[in-house]
């Protein structure tokens, strides 16, 4: 909600804009550094027993 889709970063990250996520919560600092493994969301544990595919790191 603040101009760019989640989706849209993590492409434009792969092409080397290097967009770092920061947010403030309750005076806690969260940062998204690019490309980082925690832009995959796990999938769903059915999906890979039922795929056989591996689980995202």
């Amino acid at each position: 909600m603040r101009g760019l889709r989640w989706m849209d970063i993590k492409r434009l990250n792969k092409e080397g804009a290097n967009i770092t996520l920061t947010r403030n919560l309750n005076g806690q600092i969260y940062t998204l550094p690019p490309n980082d493994p925690r832009f995959a969301l796990p999938i769903p544990e059915d999906v890979i027993d039922l795929s056989g595919m591996q689980q995202n790191p």
